[in-house]
């Protein structure tokens, strides 16, 4: 069952933040279908940890982005908030949006962060290898980039995981895309390249082989960026890897958090 509660944040900024589960704390940010009302990624993390989950700005009201110029302020926004919640030398694992968050996060405090899995982040940018223009198509049928066979599966294709009303869910998902276009349009690397070698958190790197958003050949870029970051490629999986291989990608978090292997 997860929690909820709305954080005052300095300058009068709000945000709310999800969590689950109990023991070791980890940092959770959602990728772009926000965080839903059954996330089994979110239930899947708090079987072993104490999971915390702020919501983008943007995703709950579009509005909340309009002081958030960029990715600077969208770190240092993050970075608030676990000044506010007290926390220091965290555990960040984020997915795809929040994945690049995470990276641009480590990289602008480094001290903040000491764990670090990156999950389809995006960010970074190869002309040769370009990450797949996500907001050429209509908002509606972006699944069909993110999924391995272009629509969800498994527990998030629960109805139960999105609003009933289709109005409801369109403007979800308007004011989600809305807000990643924002910080990543129209090309992803803000600069981010030039300040992954900022990070000193022990960084592990998670690709879905098949990922037609992002290539996976962006594993090997976050992880050569960051100083001993290493990289696994998840065979089978596309973009949304944490909720089409669940129990593969908690393993491989289990493994880096604990420390009891080294991924290749």
């Amino acid at each position: 069952m997860f929690e909820s509660e709305t954080l005052k944040l300095s300058g009068g900024r709000k945000v709310q933040v999800y969590r689950a589960g109990k023991g070791p704390a980890v940092v959770w940010l959602h990728g772009p279908h926000g965080i839903r009302k059954n996330d089994p990624v979110i239930a899947a993390l708090a079987e072993r940890y104490a999971v915390i989950a702020p919501v983008s700005p943007g995703f709950n009201d579009i509005e909340e982005i309009d002081d958030i110029r960029d990715v600077h302020d969208l770190a240092l926004h993050y970075d608030d908030i676990f000044e506010a919640l007290g926390l220091d030398g965290i555990t960040l694992v984020g997915h795809s949006y929040g994945g690049m968050i995470a990276a641009e996060l480590a990289a602008h405090v480094p001290k903040r962060v000491k764990r670090l899995v990156l999950i389809s982040p995006f960010g970074l940018w190869r002309d040769d290898h370009p990450v797949a223009d996500l907001f050429a198509r209509p908002y509606m049928t972006i699944d069909t980039i993110l999924w391995k066979d272009g629509k969800p599966s498994g527990p998030m294709a629960d109805p139960a995981n999105f609003p009933n009303d289709p109005m409801e869910k369109a403007v979800g998902i308007v004011q989600g895309m809305t807000t990643v276009a924002k910080y990543i349009w129209p090309i992803p690397d803000k600069g981010l390249r030039r300040r992954l070698h900022r990070v000193s958190a022990d960084t592990l790197v998670i690709f879905g082989e098949k990922d037609a958003f992002v290539p996976a050949l962006y594993a090997e870029e976050f992880s050569k960026a960051i100083r001993g970051a290493r990289n696994v490629v998840v065979p089978d999986a596309a973009h949304m890897v944490p909720y089409e291989k669940t129990d593969e990608v908690m393993r491989l978090i289990a493994q880096q958090l604990d420390g009891t292997t080294r991924a290749a």
